[in-house]
């Protein structure tokens, strides 16, 4: 059962789901939502991936749940620093943290200055430093007439909502409307809009401090899920991003779009769960080390599933 759950942290008030409690031997799984999303839209894998499994979705400040205040810290590296936090007060050690979009920036970032603090990483469409088609849309944002449509955005109509919605999904998956609500309570919460608006301020100094970082090469073993019919953070990206990620594997998902987790919960649920259980064999067997030979170059398609509507496809 997915139970919601708040604490303070240095006065701030944050809030994040959890599901299942913590195992001996396996890590907990720590979720990480995209820019405009919150820890709900994380609620369709987390019910796929099962209560065996112990899970922590997190709600970002400015974000669902989570405190908006207008002296919070938007940039990339507070952020990351803020999660590590978080995870020290939560009592969670050595957790595989899944992050989707900018979650997934969040996720390289903390890695990539804290190298022995994670266990393993599932980066699902990551924004990164080494794709440029973010520019223009961040540019439109930071304009006059692009902050007035950022605030009116969270009461346009919504099917106009929904249209925006469907355009981040592929081809081959199925939305109903209640994906759309989490989206919409999100942004509709006083402060919401400001803080991504802050956020988008620093995204250009904040790529180019993770650059930095990741110049010395993340060892972290790391599992990149990507949809191919991606248009927000585009696959062929993927290449360049893993150059820096040495024990890396690439799973493309055919008709997939920015959403893999919302588009395909139970099969993004099977991988990361195939990805757990190997990542514990090679970390508990004293004799096996994760070995980037076969792995960091290793790109595979995931098997197209029957469309059917209970898993949102």
């Amino acid at each position: 059962m997915i139970q919601r759950r708040h604490l303070k942290l240095d006065g701030l008030g944050l809030s994040y789901l959890e599901q299942g409690e913590p195992v001996e031997g396996q890590p907990t799984l720590v979720l990480l939502h995209g820019l405009m999303g919150c820890a709900d839209t994380m609620i369709p894998l987390m019910e796929e991936l099962g209560p065996e499994l112990h899970q922590i979705a997190l709600d970002l400040p400015g974000a669902g749940q989570s405190e908006r205040r207008g002296d919070i810290d938007a940039s990339l590296l507070s952020t990351a620093e803020l999660v590590g936090t978080f995870l020290t007060a939560v009592h969670v050690s050595k957790p595989a943290v899944l992050g989707h979009s900018h979650g997934g920036t969040v996720a390289m970032s903390l890695a990539a200055r804290h190298r022995d603090a994670l266990r393993s990483l599932v980066l699902l469409a990551p924004a990164h430093p080494y794709f440029e088609e973010a520019t223009p849309l961040i540019r439109f944002y930071l304009s006059l007439p692009g902050r007035i449509f950022a605030y009116m955005m969270p009461w346009f109509p919504r099917w106009m909502q929904m249209m925006g919605l469907r355009r981040m999904a592929g081809p081959k998956s199925w939305d109903a409307p209640e994906r759309l609500n989490p989206y919409r309570e999100n942004l509709r919460t006083p402060g919401t809009v400001s803080h991504l608006l802050g956020l988008l301020r620093t995204w250009h100094k904040d790529m180019s401090g993770l650059r930095r970082a990741l110049r010395k090469h993340l060892q972290t073993p790391t599992l990149v899920v990507w949809g191919d019919c991606d248009r927000a953070v585009p696959l062929e990206s993927a290449r360049e991003l893993r150059r820096h990620l040495v024990n890396s594997e690439l799973l493309v998902l055919p008709g997939v779009g920015h959403r893999p987790a919302e588009e395909r919960p139970k099969m993004v649920a099977e991988f990361v769960h195939q990805w757990l259980e190997r990542d514990a064999k090679v970390t508990n067997a004293e004799s096996v080390h994760y070995s980037s030979n076969s792995s960091a170059s290793q790109a595979r398609i995931a098997p197209l599933m029957t469309s059917s509507f209970e898993a949102g496809d």
